[in-house]
């Protein structure tokens, strides 16, 4: 069948993704999924599309797509720059396009990554019920790896008919200079001493430039305390884990499925969409925070997008 657009070039790090599956943990696979689900969740909303619908997630731009048919498009995220045709498109909005048109995503100002979505969501394989794309568990195609120059796209509905929609400008989220993330205490902080305790939480950490999608890197004053033997176990999005060398880390979207370090706890999982788009370098501060309103938040945020409970 013939494509729908052809990636004409995919930036650094390109990758089909949506709300990461749900399934496939007792064969080992990490869940996948939007780095920053609030934006790929926007870009579908604003299509009109299934939450779960497949994007793609465009990390730190470079991006361009040459569409063979007319269509609309969404572009959310990080500050990328969208321009159709040498125009600029705009982002946190529809776009509509004719057949020979490109759609270039220039390298962001501001965040990590961007996402544009397709009517009905992009037409590819799926394993253990997702399409998200997870490198190193090496899935075939798509599943697998990141976009290439050429690589041919199709989504489900082309020719669907969506109106010009437009984020207004309080809803459309800021990227902060700074994060103050907050924690949910695991079993395991009264094993790290008060003092440790105390420096996570006074310290300002910088976010490492090492972080990618399996887990954000936190560089401060190492933490010398803690549980020193320990068996491996489950992981979840945003779990707080203190390795060898005492410096803490956030497990991300494609985070294995157990670890063996000592665990902290795990941050409020709407703070990891704006851990997503924070650059390298970005200071970072926890605060103690209470299960029952993260989770009072998260629920409002799952019934306003039409999404089950994720956590």
């Amino acid at each position: 069948m013939n494509p729908h657009g052809v990636v004409e070039r995919p930036g650094p790090f390109c990758t089909i993704q949506d709300l990461g599956r749900r399934s496939g943990r007792r064969a080992g696979l990490a869940p996948g999924g939007a780095m920053d689900q609030r934006a790929c969740l926007w870009a579908n909303r604003l299509l009109g599309n299934d939450p779960a619908a497949a994007a793609l997630e465009i990390t730190l731009g470079g991006f361009a797509l040459r569409f063979a048919v007319e269509t609309v498009v969404a572009v959310t995220g990080a500050g990328c720059a969208a321009a159709l045709d040498g125009v600029e498109a705009g982002s946190w909005r529809t776009v509509r396009v004719r057949p020979g048109q490109l759609l270039r995503l220039g390298y962001g100002s501001s965040g990590m990554r961007a996402y544009l979505a397709f009517p009905g969501g992009l037409d590819v394989t799926t394993a253990f019920g997702s399409a998200s794309a997870v490198v190193r568990d090496g899935l075939p195609g798509l599943l697998g790896r990141c976009l290439r120059a050429g690589e041919p796209l199709r989504w489900h509905a082309p020719g669907h008919r969506c109106p010009v929609r437009r984020l207004p400008d309080e809803l459309i989220p800021p990227v902060p200079g700074s994060l103050t993330i907050p924690l949910v205490t695991g079993y395991e902080w009264a094993e790290f001493s008060r003092h440790d305790r105390t420096r996570l939480l006074d310290a300002a950490w910088t976010l490492d430039p090492a972080s990618d999608r399996t887990a954000s890197r936190l560089a401060g004053p190492a933490l010398t305390s803690g549980p020193r033997v320990l068996d491996s176990t489950p992981l979840v999005d945003g779990t707080v884990q203190v390795t060898g060398d005492g410096l803490p880390l956030v497990f991300m979207r494609d985070r294995p499925t157990i670890g063996g370090y000592a665990k902290l706890g795990s941050v409020d999982p709407i703070a990891l969409d704006d851990l997503a788009q924070a650059r390298p370098g970005t200071t970072v501060r926890f605060v103690r925070a209470e299960p029952d309103v993260l989770r009072g938040a998260l629920a409002r945020r799952e019934s306003f997008f039409g999404i089950g409970s994720q956590w």
